[in-house]
């Protein structure tokens, strides 16, 4: 057996509802084809994310909660639930829990990076307004 090892910005984990890891290279095409793949709707997908720059968008997960390891630097984190906006600092090596149904953005304190855990199904964006 020869270990395999990657880099989660380049092949990212598709953790199913079976026993199995599926390994997902992420293409120039990967994030535009996303909505066609039925395949990943279903279970978490793991990305790794650069923390370089804020968000263009907010971003929500109605089917499931959403993980955001920062594994390196810092970012804020603004969570809108509906009712209230709350933000939150997360530093390497501290991770966030965003609930299913919350829209979130980021902002870039410190440049990093993070690792993402997602259940995809149903994911769904919209434009970031201009401060």
């Amino acid at each position: 057996m020869t270990p395999q090892v990657h880099n989660p910005n380049e092949v990212y984990l598709h953790l199913g509802t079976g026993p199995e890891v599926g390994l997902e290279p992420v293409t120039d095409t990967f994030w535009a084809a996303i909505d066609d793949r039925t395949d990943l709707m279903s279970g978490r997908l793991v990305t790794g994310l650069s923390t370089a720059g804020d968000w263009s968008v907010w971003e929500m997960h109605p089917e499931g909660d959403e993980i955001i390891v920062v594994t390196a630097g810092a970012c804020r984190f603004h969570l809108d639930d509906g009712e209230s906006v709350a933000e939150a600092v997360v530093t390497a090596p501290e991770y966030i829990v965003v609930p299913k149904g919350t829209w979130h953005t980021m902002d870039e304190i410190d440049p990093g990076h993070a690792l993402v855990i997602t259940w995809g199904e149903g994911t769904t964006h919209r434009p970031r307004e201009s401060a």
